[in-house]
């Protein structure tokens, strides 16, 4: 089956990003962390285990900055075990196709998505550590895990997880609202680590995926709250106001923006020090580069809460005195578990549950958010519009596995459909041929020739 992985070996992550300055063609060669491969089927390593079939997958920001080696080494997560080897796409839903003889709450049949990542329910661990032990997988304490560990990932045909990865997803919610349930379930899990009281202004600081989703989420959970949001692109802009937010801070002119929207008062220092007396309750910051945190600082009003949504896998050198001097509550956001719902109730619901119903009930809407779809064989193309927004104006981009030649999934297609009996051009075309051992030749030689393009400097991803 064809898959993917990340190599993160200090040198390969050296290498690709010095290749990379005047080669863009290097994030896809041998040497670059992204490898795509086509491995032998494997059969379910234990009984608790399911294998799914992938439907579609998302490219997250969190992808990207390991695609194209925008990583440092040095910084704290670098330390952990599984950071040297990762399988990219967390954003992934697809069809149960064979299920252990221990597996109890799904079928052959059942369409799921990941609870990413991998943690101590789901390897067996004994005892669970206290984050899983009450339901925040996200935050798992264990260092190694004993035993099978997951294969295969969103970017793969298929993949095999212990049941207890998996969440199973009702008939109402369709394949293209699923894909999005990932992000929003990121959304929705930040949102609730400082909901918004009414008439307390709100920032949302990047425009991506994850960015629109907070904006359509606090419209629900907290619609009397002010919503700004800083939007890089026209097209962002576009979505963002379509999406419900109040004003737009644009990054030529933000500080002037967030004077305006807040009231609060632009003080200037030395040049290029600035900061407002003032500004905003809340901001959740989407992207989380070193500049947007900056920002995020000094715009954040006496006593306000700075949720960090987005990751920069960087170390920073920031200025931290507005953390003390306004008294700041710095607050981090990482995936999804289990939410208090409603607030001060006392009642956990998962973070996925909690999305599927606000969709279920018409409050949370979807569409127009995947923009652009790619069979797994035109996975650079796929990567490089994900990374080039001004260009291609993608707010999420997908691999569809329904588009991917047959050719590239033999495993996988002929359990979907038969082949038809008759033989033609157009069958030879689509990968079925009497040479099965010729058409892996043509799929390898076309992964091999995205590598050989060269590619105009693109735009930096800064968003989530």
């Amino acid at each position: 089956m064809w898959t993917s992985t990340l190599s993160l070996e200090p040198s390969r992550v050296v290498v690709t990003r010095l290749m990379g300055r005047v080669w863009r063609g290097a994030y896809f060669t041998s040497f670059a962390p992204l490898r795509v491969e086509n491995l032998p089927r494997q059969t379910l390593p234990a009984p608790n285990w399911v294998r799914v079939r992938t439907t579609l997958a998302g490219i997250s920001g969190s992808d990207l900055q390991l695609v194209f080696a925008n990583i440092d080494p040095r910084v704290a997560i670098a330390a952990l075990p599984e950071y040297g080897r990762a399988a990219p796409g967390r954003e992934v839903v697809g069809e149960v196709i064979e299920v252990g003889e221990d597996v109890r709450q799904l079928h052959v049949g059942d369409r799921v998505v990941l609870q990413y990542p991998f943690n101590c329910r789901a390897a067996g661990v004994h005892p669970v550590c206290r984050s899983c032990a009450s339901g925040n997988y996200a935050l798992c304490e264990q260092v190694s895990f004993p035993g099978p560990q997951p294969i295969g990932s969103g970017w793969s045909e298929e993949l095999l997880v212990p049941e207890q990865q998996l969440f199973r997803l009702p008939a109402s919610i369709d394949d293209e609202q699923a894909v999005l349930l990932e992000p929003a379930a990121v959304a929705l899990h930040a949102i609730l680590r400082r909901l918004p009281l009414p008439g307390e202004r709100v920032l949302i600081i990047g425009a991506g995926t994850v960015g629109l989703l907070t904006i359509k989420l606090l419209r629900v959970l907290a619609p009397h709250a002010e919503i700004s949001v800083q939007a890089r692109h026209t097209f962002q802009v576009e979505q963002a106001t379509r999406m419900g937010a109040d004003a737009i801070i644009y990054p030529q002119k933000r500080y002037q923006d967030v004077e305006r929207v807040t009231g609060a008062q632009l003080v200037r220092g030395l040049p290029g020090n600035q900061l407002l007396a003032g500004g905003y309750d809340i901001i959740f910051d989407t992207v989380g580069t070193k500049r947007t945190l900056h920002d995020a600082l000094r715009w954040s009003r006496a006593s306000a809460a700075l949720v960090l949504v987005g990751n920069s896998l960087h170390s920073m050198h920031i200025d931290l005195t507005p953390v003390w001097h306004r008294e700041l509550a710095l607050l981090g956001s990482s995936g999804h578990g289990l939410e208090e719902w409603p607030a001060g109730s006392g009642t956990l619901r998962s973070t996925y549950a909690l999305a599927v119903e606000l969709v279920e009930r018409g409050e949370l809407r979807f569409d127009r958010l995947v923009t652009h779809r790619f069979a797994f064989n035109e996975y650079r193309q796929a990567l490089l519009a994900a990374r080039n927004k001004a260009e291609s104006q993608a707010i999420k981009v997908v691999f569809d596995f329904t588009r991917t030649p047959a050719s590239t999934v033999p495993n996988v297609r002929a359990a979907r459909r038969p082949a038809p009996a008759r033989t033609s051009a157009r069958s030879m075309d689509s990968g079925v041929t009497k040479s099965p051992s010729s058409a892996l030749l043509r799929v390898k030689g076309d992964f091999a020739d995205a590598a050989s393009i060269d590619e105009s400097d693109p735009d930096e991803t800064d968003e989530a």
